[in-house]
């Protein structure tokens, strides 16, 4: 039987009040309200077989229904096509296992989700005032979104039927160490999530404008393109985000404190041994730096890449932090560095890399961006085991982190990635955009 002998043959049966007999027929019958089959369209009911088009879906009644059969890419382009035309999916249902009949149902309510264009900056920045309070310059804007060396633009918006912004979902690409050569070294850092205030009640859970704009993204930036998208939330959009859009709580984020006035623990004879040097322009961020990575790279399990063009992007072009770099160096061998950040009530400590074979240069480096009067702040996974016992003969102690931050990963072509970064990774609060 053909996939449009057995769609037709499906709907005949439940038009004429046939109770569902196969996959298919449970499967219309599923989407459409209480399983009732007078609820079906009398127009915009279709079938697409393949790499057929649903065409202009603006042409579309406001109410449809539609059977899909081949591969899933398929099924992707009609939800984008679906979504770009200012339709809500009420509800799908696969027919089957396997590459077989999706159904979904869908209802348009005039809001439009399509991708970034240029010229939707200003609407961008304006959503971000609203939404947080504060402001995000057009030079930070694009020094994280356009500039960023491994790619982007990566931007789902939102638009209400008037035409204004009201919801955004983005992410910057960033390259990871440690993946399996099958898997893609990018995953996403997701950030600046925001849905206007007036449109938070428009749909509800998965059909909401922040899960809708959120799933565009994912169809058009992640699935099977990425290892994983991860992030750092708390509260509402914490619970939000794992029971709508996948994502997975990792752990608690891991916040230390160097209390201020605390005695300084480490190899204090050593530590003087070491030249450090203030890094400040992008000249100075030379080969020496990615021979460090590749020199101590497996010693720290799965990480972001800290390459030398990673490093001049995060820590110099970043418009607007005033980023402190500092280098460590024995005999003019690169021995570590750390990024900080001077705050009127501590030292932001943002992320570091040090040679294990190098660990009083730790110590050294710590004592030169420590400020009389303030504690030394930072997160610091507790992996590897040897750089947290490093931390903790220092002298920082575990705290909770002061928002209730936690971990948060969606795995897309790494299936296993929140397993692999509770065993193996080591982040910092720099691989992340809120440092």
């Amino acid at each position: 039987m053909t996939s449009e002998t057995a769609w037709h043959r499906s709907l005949e049966r439940l038009r004429a009040g046939a109770a569902p007999d196969d996959d298919l027929d449970r499967a219309i019958a599923g989407v459409l309200p209480r399983g009732d089959v007078s609820a079906l369209p009398p127009d915009g009911v279709r079938l697409l077989v393949g790499s057929q088009s649903i065409g202009d879906a603006d042409a579309l009644p406001d109410e449809v229904l539609i059977g899909w059969a081949g591969e899933t890419n398929g099924y992707d382009r009609l939800i984008l096509d679906l979504l770009g035309a200012g339709f809500r999916p009420v509800r799908e249902r696969a027919a089957g296992e396997g590459p077989s009949f999706r159904v979904v149902r869908a209802r348009r309510d005039g809001y439009r989700i399509r991708g970034y264009r240029p010229g939707d900056e200003a609407a961008i920045l304006e959503l971000f005032r609203e939404s947080f309070g504060n402001v995000l310059s057009p030079e930070r804007w694009r020094w994280r979104y356009i500039d960023n060396p491994r790619g982007g633009p990566r931007i789902s918006l939102a638009f209400a039927p008037g035409g204004e912004l009201v919801c955004q979902y983005c992410a910057y690409p960033v390259r990871w160490r440690g993946l399996s050569a099958a898997v893609p070294a990018v995953g996403h850092q997701v950030g600046d999530t925001m849905t206007r205030r007036g449109a938070r009640a428009v749909g509800r859970g998965p059909t909401s404008l922040l899960a809708r704009t959120s799933r565009h993204f994912y169809l058009t930036h992640c699935n099977g393109r990425v290892a994983f998208n991860y992030g750092f939330n708390t509260g509402n959009i914490t619970k939000f985000s794992t029971r709508y859009v996948g994502a997975q709580v990792v752990e608690d984020v891991p916040y230390r404190e160097l209390p201020e006035g605390a005695r300084l623990g480490g190899r204090r004879r050593f530590w003087r041994l070491y030249e450090l040097r203030r890094i400040a322009e992008r000249s100075e961020i030379g080969a020496e730096f990615d021979a460090l990575i590749e020199r101590v790279g497996e010693r720290y399990g799965l990480m972001v890449e800290r390459s030398a063009e990673y490093l001049r992007w995060r820590y110099l072009d970043c418009p607007g932090e005033r980023l402190e770099l500092v280098a460590a160096y024995r005999r003019g061998r690169l021995a570590g560095w750390v990024a900080t950040k001077r705050l009127p009530d501590r030292v932001e400590w943002g992320d570091a890399l040090i040679d294990p074979a190098e660990r009083p240069a730790l110590r050294a480096l710590v004592a030169g961006i420590r400020e009389a009067g303030l504690p030394i702040a930072g997160w610091f996974s507790e992996r590897p085991s040897w750089w947290s016992r490093e931390l903790d003969r220092l002298g920082f102690v575990r705290r909770p982190e002061p928002q209730e931050l936690v971990t948060i990963m969606v795995p897309f072509v790494c299936a296993d990635a929140v397993e692999l970064v509770r065993a193996t990774a080591y982040y910092t609060k720099g691989d992340g955009d809120l440092f």
